[in-house]
């Protein structure tokens, strides 16, 4: 391989957390919560086209610690009409 040559990387997947989100959207946690999020396991019904699904990463019997996997957050800002600039290479 030839120096100067683009080289396309795996994406890692990040899991964003309610706060992260609502800071990211300049939002209360509280409306985050209430208005963009189905939790999954605890939500009823499929996840609506207009909400982020959340996860559960938390083991049984422990306080649940919600997270929104990037692809969904990104997904749902598009909806929204965000520009989202992504980058995937390395030169």
């Amino acid at each position: 391989m030839a120096t100067g040559q683009t080289v396309n990387l795996p994406v890692r997947n990040f899991l964003y957390t309610i706060d992260q989100i609502a800071f990211l959207l300049e939002v209360e946690e509280k409306t985050v919560k209430i208005s963009y999020l189905h939790f999954e396991g605890r939500s009823t019904g499929v996840c609506p086209r207009d909400r982020m699904s959340a996860r559960n990463i938390s083991p049984k019997g422990v306080k649940p610690e919600w997270r929104i996997l990037d692809i969904h957050f990104v997904r749902w800002m598009r909806l929204k009409g965000f520009k989202i600039y992504e980058r995937g290479y390395v030169k």
